[in-house]
């Protein structure tokens, strides 16, 4: 969670930029700063961060690419892909940043 409240404000941007804005952060983003987003991401799915219903109503639109990020044995590179591509699962996470 460390590198949770270090990158908080770049996440933050991440998330509440649109699109084609948000895939060239990710772009530039660097492996730690996926980490921490790929964290917060699992600590919702598991509900270790209390979130309103909506949150996860949206986040379960896109569970089959969660599988696929949590996956065992996938690399951060892998990930960092994975977010590029599908950029807007990482949306419902502005109700957390605020």
């Amino acid at each position: 969670m460390d590198d949770v409240k270090r990158y908080s404000s770049f996440i933050k941007r991440i998330v509440t930029a649109p699109i084609n804005i948000r895939r060239k952060l990710l772009k530039s983003s660097n492996l730690v700063i996926i980490k921490a987003i790929c964290e917060v991401l699992l600590n919702i799915l598991q509900k270790n961060i209390p979130t309103g219903k909506s949150v996860i109503k949206q986040l379960k639109k896109h569970k089959k690419h969660f599988y696929r990020l949590f996956e065992k044995g996938v690399t951060l590179e892998a990930k960092k892909t994975i977010l590029i591509k599908k950029c807007e699962i990482i949306a419902p996470l502005s109700a957390i940043f605020k």
